[in-house]
This record gives structure tokens, C-alpha cells and sequence, in this order.
């Protein structure tokens, strides 16, 4: 639910890893559940007699019963992804069919159909894994009843007990076996190199690269940045190499059938994405919601399986490593914090760097910073179900590299840094790459500036790259190097903040507000004389008494001209104030979430012109 295992699987846990400590705790509690009800059933004994045999068959069953059922239940966990929905679903699930398979079996046999009673007691060991025990212990008291030991009415109790004391242990292998193949589906790069999940005989993974189809307008700097990555793959050792290359990246969900018109549609979720991220480099990924970044993101880590494309990152982009091995170098900060409420601050340091290798001195190091630059000596050993938002996402200040010197940032000059713990956690073990999905989602003004700064100390000068998903101009600008826009899935634009704002803010912004609300006359009027300014004036759909208009750069001979004749529509329309000013790279982007919109509500195709045509229906930008 907090995606925590995904975190420790991309740190580099071993899936066989995980589900061992697990297992570690769970099985010795439900044995000692188990022992207990059983044991409470065996005080209240009278008239059964205790044979060491029969006995001894119930402690068996009991042996390999709680590993088949702790092992079923990791196997079912795979189909939800809230913890409170499984638990509550199959507990339910658990208890009815207990007690249908017990009520079915003895009602059978009080009817004297004995050989259905003993075909049921045979399927429901073998295939209900919640059954053996119950069906153990009702073969155990049916032998040990007082002068029904040997009554020769139905077949001997003996043959069933023996099937329920065997099945569990048949189960555990097959809950093994599917435990190991949907980790082998939904594992990740870590499984690969498992000992004990991976597949015996491994072959290199075939990328496949489709005949991908380019629009003819593509955006000549994402065709640039295609055909650069394109020769980087062609020849390696041509240049540097990045430190994160994507080529040609493609996402298609499974179709699914809408419910009333029987339509199957097919979920694209990326579109041959290319582009690559220098050492050094912080590339600023944008878009609206659904527009594929964190898609993008999970098939970095490896959490997703891509339909076609390649991904290189760390050493894999030096040509030195496989993509199993890629995992060692990747750090990644979710959208959601990855905490568990029972653990302190100073436990989640200590796990993740254990996992990622750093020895206990690196990790008290660690603290050492945290604890003298944040001040957080009093809040180490808190729970982080007792700390509130802020401390949860106040904790470490830009740790520059957890094995060297601290980051600029960890000096007297920035006390108050208060970046994400979960951060903090990706950049554990100076990894190559750092993915961070919206890092700063949720937190006031402040501390995104006391974050950003973090960031830029982390990545300025160094041998490691990141790639940054945010819904905000302000947060691209202010932490990334690059910026590109994606859209429905399709890399839209791509460059620095400047280079996009020259290339696209090419147009300008007419914004007048009106002191009372004007009847429809009076703006179709003051309309025309917008367009009498202002020829090819495309009108935004408006709030209230604000107006809105997207201006052509042809349209504006001389600003002194624009502003001496709006000065004169001010005056004659009652006009309380106006806004005249250049496009922004915002205005943009949301113009392209737009066409996103419009896509989706459609299904039609993006339009590529990131200049907008004069229509005669409103459109809102604000």
C-alpha cells in the first residue's frame, strides 16, 4: 500500500530476502495461535482418548500446515494493493469456506454417505488449503471417540487422516512455486539476480524495437534528441556516455471492454519516449495527470515491464554492466512516502543502509549530519506515525554522498533545510541515478525552496544524473538543467527552461478586468474592438468579469502602439485593469495539458502545432 517493498527491492533486497524476514515473524505467531486453540480444544477432552500416534499425525499436519497457509497468503497479496482490503476480504474468504467445507463433510457422513464423505475430505485437503488441519483434527476425534474407534460403518478414519497430514506439505510447494512466478512477473531488475527466484538458465533480454511511426511535425528538438540517442546506441564510445539513456520507449496496457458498448481499447500510456540525461544532468519530466511520467518512472526502476524500447542507466550506459545489474545504481524518491508507522527515523537509515551495503560507520555518520544540521536529536527515535507531515518531510538536507563530504548544503549557511525523508533514503549510497516522482508534493512554499536547494547541491557537479516528474514550471525551473513536456504519453518538447521559453513564448497575453459584470452586448462589442487592435485575437473563455485573449506576435507591430490603444479601450468599456504581456512557458503547458484533454474526451489525435488557430468556441486557460 505504501509501496515500501517496492523501495526495497529497487535498494537492492532480494525478493527471497524479503519473504524469508517475513516469514521469520508470521510463522512463529500463527504456530503459536494455533498451538493455543488447539491446545484450549484438548483441556476440554472428555471422552477422547489421547493415542501418541494419532497424536503425533496432528502435530505433523500442524508443521506443514502454518507455512501453506502463511505461503498462501503471500501468494494472495498479489491481487490487492490495499492491506486493509486483504485482510478483511480474506479473512472472510477464510472463515466461510471453512465452515462450508466442515458443515458439507459431516453432513455427508451423518447421512451415511461415507464415500462422498471420504471424496470430499480428499479434494478439500488437496485444493482448499484453510481445510487440512480442521479435517485432521475431526479424523483425530472421530478415532479417539470413546467406542467409535473401530466402527466398521464407514471407511477408516486412518486413510483421511493421512491425506490431511500430507496435503499441507504438497501446497507448500505449489504456493512456493506461484510465489516464485509472480515475483518473476512483477519483480523487478532484484529477481534476476535472486538466488532463489530467479530462472535456472537466464537468457539477455531481447528488446524490441518495432518500426516506430514519427509525425511529420514532430518537434524538431525531440526529433534531435531521438536521432541523438539513436547514435549514442550505434556507437558507444563515440562520446561520453549518459547516464541515463531511453530509447524509444514504449507502454500499451492490456485492452479492457467498456461495459455498455462492448468496445475493446487498448491503454497507451507512452509513446516511443527517446531521450537521454547526462552526468551531472537534472532533467525536469512535466505533463499533466495521466499524462505518462510515472509510467515512465516504474519502467525505469524496473517496477513495470515495457512493451517495446530499451533503458540504460549507471554503468549499463558505460557498456560495462547488464540491466540486472543496474539496480545497484539507481535511487528512487515515490510520489509516497515509503515509511512504516512502526518504525523510527533512525531504523529506516539503518535498513535502507544496510540493504544498499554502507557499513555502521558510514550509517552513523549519516545520523551525525542529520542530527546536527536539523536538530532532529529528539525525533531519531520517534515512530513516524507520531511525527507529523512536516517532520515526516523534514529530515535530511541534500546528503551530497553518504560514503564522502557532505553536501554544500549540510553547512551553517542553510540550517533549515527540510527535504523528503524518503529523499534522504534514495540518495543513500551515492547511487549513479535518482529518480524522484513529485518530491515535493504536499509541502508549503518554504520548505519546496529548502528542497529544491537540496536538490540542485546534490546533482551540481557531479557524477550522477537524475530525472525529476512535477505538475510546475517553478519547480523545473528552479532545480532542472532540462526540461520536457510530455503529453498523452508523447515526448512533446524538450530543452532548457530559457531555449523554450525563446522558442514557444512567441505570442503574448491580453487579460482585462471589468468593474461589473458586462451584458453580452457590450462583449461582443468590446470584442471587436479587440480584433480591430489586434486582428487574429483568440478569446479565452472567461470567470466572471475577467476577459482573456492569446495574441499572435505578427499582430504586435510596436508595444508602444498595443498599449496607447488599449489605454483607449480601457477608458471607453469601463475596464478596471488589464494584463499585456508575453507568453509564458506555463501558459504553455497548460495549453498542451489542453490538447490532453481534448485527446482523451476524443480519442483523436494531438494536434502538434504548439501555436493555437482563432476558433469561434472559448476555451479556458485560467
Amino acid at each position: 500500500q505504501i509501496k515500501a517493498y517496492t523501495q526495497l527491492k529497487i535498494a537492492g533486497l532480494y525478493p527471497s530476502a524479503y519473504w524469508t524476514g517475513q516469514a521469520v515473524v508470521d510463522l512463529p505467531l500463527f504456530f503459536l495461535i494455533l498451538i493455543l486453540m488447539i491446545g484450549s480444544l484438548f483441556a476440554f477432552h472428555y471422552g477422547v482418548y489421547f493415542y501418541v500416534g494419532k497424536f503425533l499425525a496432528v502435530i505433523f499436519c500442524l508443521v506443514g500446515y502454518v507455512p501453506s497457509v502463511v505461503l498462501f497468503t503471500y501468494v494472495v497479496s498479489f491481487t490487492f494493493k490495499k492491506v486493509q482490503n486483504t485482510k478483511e476480504f480474506w479473512s472472510f474468504i477464510f472463515s466461510v469456506t471453512a465452515l462450508l467445507c466442515t458443515v458439507v463433510t459431516e453432513v455427508a457422513f451423518f447421512l451415511d454417505l461415507y464415500l462422498v464423505t471420504t471424496v470430499l475430505h480428499y479434494v478439500f485437503s488437496i485444493f482448499i488449503p484453510i481445510y487440512p488441519l480442521i479435517g485432521c483434527l475431526i479424523c483425530f476425534i472421530k478415532v479417539s471417540w470413546k467406542g467409535k474407534s473401530e466402527s466398521g460403518g464407514y471407511s477408516d478414519p486412518w486413510d483421511r487422516l493421512l491425506v490431511a497430514v500430507l496435503a499441507p506439505y504438497l501446497q507448500c510447494v505449489v504456493w512456493l512455486f506461484l510465489l516464485r512466478c509472480f515475483e518473476l512477473k512483477n519483480g523487478g531488475r532484484t529477481v534476476r539476480e535472486d538466488p532463489f527466484f530467479r530462472k535456472c538458465f537466464t537468457k539477455a533480454k531481447a528488446w524490441k524495437f518495432p518500426d516506430v511511426p514519427h509525425e511529420e511535425n514532430e518537434d524538431e528538438d525531440v526529433k534531435a534528441e531521438r536521432l541523438r540517442v539513436k547514435e549514442i546506441l550505434s556507437s558507444p564510445r563515440s562520446e561520453e556516455m549518459p547516464a541515463i539513456l531511453v530509447s524509444s520507449l514504449h507502454k500499451e496496457f492490456d485492452e479492457r471492454k467498456e461495459f455498455l458498448l462492448g468496445r475493446k481499447i487498448k491503454k497507451v500510456a507512452t509513446k516511443h519516449v527517446s531521450l537521454c540525461v547526462k552526468k551531472g544532468e537534472i532533467l525536469g519530466l512535466l505533463g499533466p495527470n495521466g499524462a505518462g511520467k510515472s509510467t515512465l518512472i516504474n519502467m525505469l526502476v524496473g517496477e513495470i515491464e515495457p512493451t517495446s524500447g530499451q533503458v540504460l542507466m549507471g554503468d549499463d550506459s558505460l557498456g560495462l554492466s547488464s540491466e540486472d545489474d543496474s539496480v545497484r545504481f539507481v535511487g528512487y524518491c515515490p510520489q509516497t512516502n515509503p515509511l512504516w508507522p512502526d518504525i523510527t527515523l533512525q531504523e529506516h537509515f539503518e535498513i535502507y543502509g544496510a540493504i544498499k551495503g554502507m557499513s555502521q560507520s558510514d550509517v552513523k555518520e549519516v545520523l551525525k549530519r542529520i542530527t546536527s544540521v536539523l536538530e532532529l536529536k529528539d525525533h531519531l527515535q520517534k515512530t513516524t506515525k507520531k511525527l507529523g507531515m512536516g517532520l515526516k518531510r523534514k529530515v535530511w538536507g541534500a546528503l551530497g554522498s553518504a560514503w564522502g563530504s557532505p553536501a554544500p548544503c549540510l553547512s551553517s549557511a542553510c540550517p533549515s533545510a527540510s527535504p523528503q525523508l524518503c529523499f534522504a533514503l534514495s540518495m543513500l549510497g551515492n547511487p549513479r541515478v535518482t529518480l524522484l516522482d513529485e518530491p515535493s508534493t504536499g509541502m508549503d512554499p518554504k520548505a519546496k525552496q529548502h528542497m529544491w536547494r537540496a536538490i540542485r547541491a546534490a546533482f551540481k557537479n557531479k557524477e550522477r544524473a537524475a530525472i525529476l516528474t512535477t505538475h510546475y514550471m517553478e519547480e523545473a525551473e528552479a532545480v532542472c538543467d532540462r526540461v520536457a513536456i510530455l503529453v498523452s504519453g508523447q515526448l512533446r518538447c524538450i530543452g532548457t527552461v530559457q531555449h523554450l521559453k525563446s522558442k514557444f513564448g512567441r505570442g503574448y497575453f491580453l487579460e482585462m478586468k471589468l468593474r461589473e459584470t458586462a451584458d453580452v452586448q457590450q462583449v461582443e462589442y468590446l470584442q471587436s474592438q479587440i480584433l480591430h487592435i489586434f486582428p487574429n485575437a483568440n478569446r479565452q473563455e472567461s470567470f466572471a468579469s475577467i476577459l482573456a485573449y492569446k495574441i499572435p506576435k505578427e499582430d504586435v507591430q510596436s508595444l508602444s502602439h498595443s498599449f496607447s490603444k488599449l489605454e483607449e479601450v480601457k477608458h471607453a468599456f469601463n475596464i478596471e485593469e488589464y494584463s499585456f504581456s508575453q507568453a509564458t512557458l506555463e501558459q504553455v503547458f497548460v495549453e498542451l495539458a489542453k490538447e490532453q484533454e481534448e485527446e482523451d474526451s476524443s480519442f483523436g489525435t494531438l494536434n502538434s502545432s504548439l501555436w493555437w488557430e482563432r476558433t469561434q468556441e472559448d476555451r479556458v486557460i485560467f
